[in-house]
């Protein structure tokens, strides 16, 4: 970081940023995901302009160059005939050399799909498996501005925008023998933007408005480009829309140690699916707040409440219904259909909501500082049953969650830190991940109740 002060109004700001990432995963379900070196480097220059003490002005312009080079493999992972209460042999799934001979060998015993899709044979069928195999390179140059201005001493705004543009090149990093490597450019605009206002009614009571946009990417591994099934990079990579509308109120008495705050927020924005679309989300909101900050004692209590649904959107799971993944042969558990999974469900545009994600959430917080050097702290969050799955089949039941923790300063330079998790023992549960794809085949349980200590010292 290097910093200069131009003159009385302007001072620059010049950030600079280098990480190199080598990683390896070869899971024993015949998973891959291999980052054979991604390097990404940005410059970012910034002016901050302070024209008065009621107007100030930030802009500039940045470049972001990041090159990839990794291999995936993720079609033939065996997510479902996981028996966790099993032996570990159960948990390790070859591949068949069906699968084999749709994916390329990297390393003797390690194979990996390639990056793009290819017809050996000339059937007119592609005869691979593909998934975020990459050899990409971007190039990602950025101009902004922020305003920050106060009107009136009660009134203030905050407005910026941002465009970027994006060059793309991304070519298959590991070919079938005897194919020529299939490789693909894309360049376009992406713009983003945000106003906001604060209005004073009072000395303790401030309103505010907000309104965000942008659109963003969606990417492979390490932020790579993958070719899509026809061996080009898709546009819909460079779709990700989100927009923000939000308005809050906070009330803060003087010389008071507590304050409380609340919200309302609309929020569109897009969901990728496994297949490389995007299904549009429209969240509508409310979120609350107390808090207390005492010398010695301080607390929070928060509410949410969240209706999350699809914005006339299709959505796809793993299957079409819990009962699939299971034969008939326990009916008093349940009465199973025996198709099996995965066996991929669609399911027409819609407005249901979104499951895997709760509707009411209670989070509660509390410390005291009995020292100088030792404080103690816990926390309980409670949500409100929701839908694991599309059809609402199995639902995840009412759960709260309870930690505490104790943190000593041993020294100015060292703490020690005591934490247990889940203390009352919950068998609480989670989905695999937001929008709900495995929410009719997998599922999380969460960890019971566990300890863990920490020592943490400063040079």
């Amino acid at each position: 970081t290097y910093e200069r002060q131009l003159n009385s109004i302007h001072s620059l700001t010049n950030r600079s940023y280098f990480q190199y990432l080598d990683r390896e995963e070869i899971a024993q379900n015949s998973f891959v995901e291999i980052i054979d070196g991604a390097k990404t480097a940005q410059n970012r220059i910034e002016i901050n302009s302070i024209w008065n003490p009621q107007q100030q002005t930030t802009w500039g312009f940045d470049i972001r160059y990041n090159d990839v080079v990794g291999y995936s493999q993720f079609t033939t992972e065996a997510d479902l005939p996981i028996d966790l209460l099993g032996t570990l042999e159960q948990r390790r799934i070859p591949l068949t050399e069906a699968q084999e001979a749709r994916l390329v060998e990297l390393r003797p015993g390690v194979f990996v799909s390639p990056g793009a899709n290819y017809d050996v044979d000339g059937d007119g069928i592609n005869d691979f498996s593909t998934s975020d195999t990459t050899d990409s390179t971007t190039w990602q140059s950025g101009i902004f501005v922020e305003q920050q201005s106060d009107w009136t001493e009660r009134i203030s705004t905050n407005a910026g925008m941002r465009a970027d543009y994006y060059d793309v090149a991304a070519q298959d990093a590991l070919a079938p023998q005897g194919q020529i490597a299939a490789h693909d450019t894309y360049n376009t605009w992406l713009y983003s933007g945000s106003l906001s206002a604060n209005v004073k009614l009072q000395d303790d009571l401030v309103t505010y408005a907000s309104y965000n946009y942008s659109e963003a990417t969606s990417n492979s591994i390490a932020g790579g480009t993958a070719l899509g099934a026809d061996n080009q990079i898709n546009p819909l990579n460079f779709e990700t829309i989100n927009e923000l509308f939000e308005v809050g109120i906070k009330y803060a008495p003087s010389q008071n140690p507590w304050y409380a705050d609340a919200s309302i927020f609309e929020q569109t924005r897009s969901l990728r699916n496994r297949d490389g679309s995007n299904s549009g989300i429209v969240a509508k909101g409310f979120e609350g707040q107390v808090v207390y900050q005492g010398q010695k004692l301080w607390a929070t209590l928060g509410y949410s409440y969240l209706d999350a649904r699809y914005d006339d959107s299709a959505s796809f799971q793993d299957s079409q219904q819990v009962a699939d993944a299971f034969d008939n042969s326990r009916p008093d558990i349940i009465v199973g259909t025996d198709i099996g999974a995965p066996n991929f469900a669609g399911f027409e545009p819609s407005n249901q909501r979104v499951q895997g994600i709760p509707e009411q959430t209670v989070s509660m917080n509390a410390g005291w500082m009995i020292s100088e050097n030792w404080d103690v702290s816990a926390s309980a969050i409670y949500s409100k049953s929701y839908p694991l799955d599309y059809l609402a089949t199995v639902l995840i039941r009412d759960q709260i969650t309870i930690n505490a923790n104790t943190t000593v300063a041993l020294s100015q330079h060292a703490k020690l830190r005591f934490e247990v998790q889940n203390l009352t023992d919950e068998k609480n549960w989670r989905p695999v991940f937001e929008g709900g794809y495995f929410g009719s085949t997998l599922v999380f349980p969460e960890l019971p109740r566990s300890v863990q200590v920490t020592y943490r010292h400063n040079f």
